[in-house]
């Protein structure tokens, strides 16, 4: 079974609890470890004419401590942050995911803890290998806060027979 290390920055505890309880009853993950991290203290992440963090930069940035502290394949890390996060290319995104690895996903834009949960449960699904999805299911992309709103919490049929937890 594969185990989650739950990272957060101080503005983000309060969802912490459900979102380890929305991914466990969703993928079985236990919930290992929880850190505090802050991404004011990664360098380069921050752009200040955007106002923004790089989510790449910090999604690597969990990953290289992930791999300083000695996390195996069955291991792995979701990072909640408050700052508004973006990609190349893109205004925002509510997160990034790296297949097997890890997850960033920011609560800047999301206005309530079921939102919190279902964007979490979609970039842990991403970790987990599954791609965006058009059927009704969480793993749909949302490129606005409607769409996320819209697309159900859970996942279809189809995704969820393309989980290897093991």
């Amino acid at each position: 079974m594969k185990k989650l290390w739950l990272c957060y920055d101080k503005e983000s505890a309060a969802p912490v609890l459900s979102v380890t309880e929305a991914l466990n009853h969703v993928f079985g993950l236990e919930t290992d470890e929880e850190l505090h991290l802050d991404a004011a203290g990664v360098k380069g992440a921050y752009n200040a004419k955007r106002l923004q963090y790089n989510a790449s930069t910090l999604l690597n940035y969990l990953i290289n401590v992930m791999s300083r502290v000695g996390t195996n394949e069955d291991v792995v890390s979701l990072w909640i942050l408050r700052d508004d996060l973006y990609v190349e290319g893109m205004n925002f995104v509510f997160g990034v995911a790296h297949p097997g690895k890890a997850a960033v996903l920011s609560t800047h834009r999301l206005d309530s803890l079921d939102l919190i949960n279902k964007e979490a449960i979609h970039e842990i699904g991403h970790v987990l290998g599954l791609p965006h999805c058009t059927n009704e299911c969480v793993m749909q992309f949302s490129n606005s806060v409607d769409e996320a709103k819209a697309k159900p919490a859970t996942l279809c049929d189809r995704c969820r027979s393309l989980l290897t937890l093991d």
